[in-house]
């Protein structure tokens, strides 16, 4: 891969957007794809970074970028009007970032699909990794957040949460790592067989991609703990974004249980047979 600074290939011509380039040559990264890319942008009022997030886009090889104005009140939409080659979906009310994400990914038949937030500007040279991991055979590709966590003993129940679920579909390895986090990229594999509406909950949807046998790998980090943008509602020990992924979690695993029985492959013995082990010691 080649960083910032590098001159563009010629055969990069038929990997970009088809129209005028809103990029300066060397800023973008040539990557080699079979198939096509694109991403899904999710804003909620996010007029001061959005540009942002979309230039480092246009760096990288996509068929399509996507922006979802959710309930935008702050000229986010006036705010991109100088990128022509965006696909701009516009809702007046708001419908939540997940079924932003949702909307999003109906919208795209691209093979591989990058999902971000308006409001967390990433270096297109830490978006390409989870692009290139769909390249190479990954489905789901994560963002590893694990070395941006407290240690176990100050995690939150949202780590907790994550965790669990990941321990009970067998995948321990991905610790907190999840389809919460942005960014993340899905295949077109996943995508269908998923359904883009599972999106709408992302531990459902993650806990489905391992029970299809989907390849979910967590191939790079970027710290969206620290750039989390503050406010009202993802604050403080019972905020409401908290609440609302827990809740999502508890979805998840009320759809593991369909699929592995109430104890979650811990055990397969039922409460008597435990009872008859530990008495009989």
């Amino acid at each position: 891969m080649r960083g910032a600074g590098s001159s563009s290939p010629p055969e990069l011509e038929s990997l970009v957007l088809k129209g005028e380039r809103e990029a300066q040559p060397g800023n973008y990264i040539p990557l080699s794809f079979m198939g096509t890319a694109a991403a899904v942008v999710i804003a909620s009022n996010e007029r001061a970074t959005l540009n942002s997030v979309v230039e480092e886009l246009i760096r990288l090889p996509l068929q399509e970028i996507i922006v979802v104005l959710n309930g935008c009140s702050d000229g986010s939409f006036s705010a991109l009007e100088h990128h022509p080659r965006l696909i701009k979906l516009s809702f007046p009310e708001r419908l939540g970032h997940d079924v932003g994400r949702a909307l999003g990914a109906a919208m795209t038949t691209c093979d591989s699909v990058l999902f971000v937030d308006g409001d967390l500007p990433v270096a297109a040279e830490d978006l390409a990794p989870f692009l290139l991991a769909i390249e190479q055979g990954s489905d789901v590709a994560l963002n590893d957040i694990t070395p941006f966590l407290p240690s176990f003993m100050k995690q939150d129940a949202v780590t907790y949460s994550k965790m669990f679920l990941n321990m009970t579909l067998g995948r321990r390895d991905l610790l907190a790592n999840s389809l919460t986090a942005v960014p993340h990229a899905l295949s077109r594999k996943a995508l269908n067989t998923l359904g883009h509406i599972s999106l709408i909950v992302p531990p459902k949807a993650h806990a489905l991609a391992l029970l299809h046998g989907l390849t979910v790998t967590a191939p790079h980090s970027v710290n969206v703990v620290k750039k989390n943008r503050i406010r009202s509602t993802n604050t403080g020990p019972t905020n409401a974004v908290a609440g609302l992924i827990k809740g999502d979690h508890i979805e998840a695993l009320a759809e593991v249980m369909k699929a592995c029985g109430t104890r979650l492959n811990f055990t397969r013995l039922t409460r008597g047979e435990l009872a008859k082990v530990r008495n009989g010691r």
